[in-house]
């Protein structure tokens, strides 16, 4: 079991910091040839109160997974949340 805690600014898993990439980070690790995989772990919305899924990224030479999350610049940057796990057949 996971424990995440949300300290300030900083997102934390079973005690250490998540680093935060966006959908087109993703997209350029592929582009880039940049080995990553993807899980899910679930998690309870701030908002709402239900369990929902969250993706997290490990990407080959970090040291920290990351949470993907929505492009500031686009919509509000926060954790992407999902109602149902999606499907998982796209690790790279």
């Amino acid at each position: 079991m996971y424990e995440v805690f949300n300290v300030g600014k900083t997102i934390l898993l079973d005690g250490k910091p998540l680093s935060l990439v966006t959908p087109a980070g993703v997209e350029g690790w592929i582009e880039k040839g940049i080995p990553h995989s993807h899980r899910y772990d679930q998690v309870r919305d701030p908002l709402d109160g239900q369990m929902k899924y969250r993706c997290l990224y490990e990407k080959a030479g970090a040291d920290v997974p990351f949470v993907l999350v929505n492009d500031p610049d686009e919509g509000d940057g926060r954790v992407i949340l999902f109602d149902q796990m999606p499907d998982q057949e796209t690790e790279v």
